[in-house]
């Protein structure tokens, strides 16, 4: 049997030694340093582009289409349709419901009152009430008998199209 000695004959057993780790520094070192280096290249690189091209787009920049030259206290409103709310020239303009209410006050007003429609052609506008009395004590216009036979014609060629099948060519009577 075979006696192991942990003491090497020829270090000096008093002195520790330290098994290395197989990693050498410099390497390391020389990568990280590169690195580093090629990183600063390109952030300077990078950095150089951005600033051509910010000179070329103020180079190239056209006047922005929104932009108007009005006097002093004026101002220009979008075009139809605004947003309901939204400020107006004078002020902001009314909400849904309250623009709602507005014009179905003005449509009741038009419709209970007197006001020319055409006054070139003498076309009024009368109440709804004073209408309804005129055509029943005047009655309804009656048509010539030429317009109601082309009207009787039209609705029986739209009774034979909605009734019938496709026409594959043929011709409707």
């Amino acid at each position: 049997m075979s006696t192991h000695n942990d003491q090497n004959d020829h270090h000096d057993p008093n002195k520790v030694q330290v098994e290395s780790s197989g990693i050498k520094a410099r390497p390391v070192l020389l990568f990280l340093g590169i690195l580093a280096a090629a990183t600063a290249f390109v952030f300077v690189l990078i950095q150089g582009l951005l600033f051509a091209f910010d000179k070329l787009d103020a180079m190239n920049r056209p006047e922005p289409s929104t932009r108007v030259e009005l006097p002093e206290g004026q101002r220009k409103l979008p075009p139809e349709p605004r947003l309901q709310g939204a400020p107006g020239m004078d002020g902001p303009t009314l909400l849904p419901l309250d623009e709602m209410r507005e014009y179905q006050k003005m449509v009741n007003e038009k419709a209970a009152g007197y006001g020319w429609v055409n006054k070139e052609s003498g076309i009024v506008r009368i109440p709804l009430d004073r209408a309804k009395a005129l055509v029943a004590e005047r009655g309804l216009p009656e048509l010539v008998q030429g317009e109601t036979d082309e009207i009787r014609k039209a609705e029986e060629t739209r009774k034979l199209v909605y009734a019938g099948d496709s026409n594959g060519g043929r011709m409707i009577k």
